[in-house]
């Protein structure tokens, strides 16, 4: 493609800047090039036009479109070849949405989720109750003040309260809003070597690099953490007090150690708790020595249903404010429905017994399963989750995306350990299996994957 009509498509990408735009044009560059990529409408291999010559053809500075390829770079969609110029990297960066597809699957075990609604309760809401919003208009970017309050007393650590929380449409969102507040081109946020690959897709979008900290089954290492805060001077550290995908846990003595790194160095903590209630035992959480330079979010998607699109992020007055404008930004205010939906759930006496007797569900399910993979499956290498919906496990001298294309053909579907990690190199050997389903399904699961393994091995 020549410059010219390359550079035609990119701007079309770029739009016209909007009222009020806060992205600058070399981030609406980025977001087209990365789109132009991701998309698949740029091939492996591609050639992009010198930084020169689409500067020339876009009518933007050198140094806009330099700072643009080098984000690219950053993400790993693009590398630099010296002498060469800047091509499309081959392969690309794993994405999490391509292994999200519908297909013949005959067991899903991709997808960490309640497998339905049937931990919602019966309840007897009538209309008026569901459009009692407040305000009335409904346009409320924060969140009903009542639901406010009852996520702070139900769903956060102590410190926090109503006036820290913004509503969001499920954690997914409240971890976009996060990123789309604090991260730009060439940021850079620390996370631990295996994490959530929602939080990857997030900080990639707006251009910032993930940086892997090392550390154990407890959580960050602290003295590695004091170094990576030093070297990189991040925008923020993102931690997962219940893992995704290991489902291990922090411990207390860990996470106060995580809080004090923080504070002496003054970085800002992002901390995902969205799986808190599914643990075999309480939560420890840097939040709690904390509040005053940590984040939290969490959602009702993992203790009730992932069709309730509510969530929430709780955050210092600087930070909120960001997020609301980042919030207006992308919806102005999430469903006033779901919203009393929550409401009522929340206030629900019974809803503790509910939530518990849930995790004790899920843990009798992954013991179902663990057993079954040790009995068919015993090359495998993982440890027993403590908490979550999902085992990690390593299949020695396989390559992880490969296994997964051989599960799809035999109808069972897993995650690829490399979309969790922003080396995906370091987990290419792993997979993530949810074990949230019955465990009748789990059984037939392992019998596939035990099928799709015979397979794996005799090719190799």
């Amino acid at each position: 493609m020549e410059v010219e009509q390359f550079a035609v498509v990119v701007a079309e990408r770029m739009g016209r800047p909007r009222r009020n735009e806060r992205r600058s044009r070399g981030e609406r560059l980025f977001d087209a090039l990365r789109e132009l990529v991701e998309g698949g409408d740029l091939l492996a291999e591609t050639r992009l036009p010198s930084e020169r010559a689409l500067a020339e053809a876009l009518g933007l500075s050198r140094g806009t479109v330099a700072s643009a390829y080098l984000s690219l770079n950053r993400i790993g969609l693009v590398e630099r070849r010296h002498g060469s110029g800047s091509y499309v990297r081959p392969g690309g960066r794993p994405t999490f949405s391509r292994w999200l597809r519908e297909g013949a699957i005959v067991v899903d075990l991709a997808k960490a989720v309640v497998p339905d609604a049937a931990l919602l309760p019966d309840t007897a809401l009538r209309v008026e109750d569901l459009l009692d919003a407040r305000p009335q208009d409904g346009y409320a970017p924060a969140g009903d003040p009542r639901l406010r309050a009852l996520v702070a007393a139900h769903a956060l650590p102590a410190g926090f309260g109503a006036d820290d929380i913004v509503v969001t449409s499920g954690a997914q969102q409240a971890i976009h809003l996060v990123a789309d507040a604090l991260l730009g081109p060439g940021d850079r946020i620390l996370v631990e070597p295996t994490t959530y690959p929602g939080m990857l897709a997030a900080a990639y979008r707006f251009g910032a690099e993930a940086i892997p900290v090392p550390g154990d089954r407890h959580g960050f290492d602290p003295d590695e953490l004091r170094a990576a805060i030093r070297r990189h001077r991040p925008a923020y550290a993102f931690s997962l007090p219940v893992h995704n995908p290991t489902g291990a846990m922090v411990s207390a003595r860990r996470a106060k150690a995580v809080a004090r790194v923080a504070a002496e160095e003054g970085t800002l903590l992002v901390e995902d708790r969205t799986l808190a209630d599914l643990a075999d035992g309480p939560v420890a959480s840097a939040a709690e020595h904390l509040p005053e330079r940590t984040v939290c979010l969490g959602s009702l998607s993992k203790t009730t249903w992932g069709g309730l699109r509510l969530g929430w992020v709780a955050a210092p007055t600087s930070v909120r404010a960001l997020l609301i404008e980042a919030k207006q930004r992308t919806d102005l205010a999430c469903s006033t429905l779901d919203q009393q939906l929550a409401i009522h759930l929340l206030r629900d006496p019974d809803r503790p017994r509910r939530v518990r007797a849930w995790a004790d569900t899920l843990a009798a399910r992954r013991d179902h399963f663990a057993a079954e993979l040790t009995r068919h499956l015993p090359e495998w290498e993982w440890t027993m989750p403590r908490g979550g919906l999902s085992l990690w496990a390593r299949l020695p001298g396989v390559d992880g995306e490969e296994f997964v294309a051989g599960a799809l053909r035999h109808g069972v579907a897993v995650s690829p350990g490399a979309v969790f990690a922003p080396d995906p190199d370091t987990a290419a050997e792993h997979i993530r299996l949810s074990f949230a389903w019955p465990e009748p399904v789990l059984s037939q699961a392992v019998e596939l994957l035990t099928t799709a393994w015979r397979e794996a091995r005799r090719v190799r």
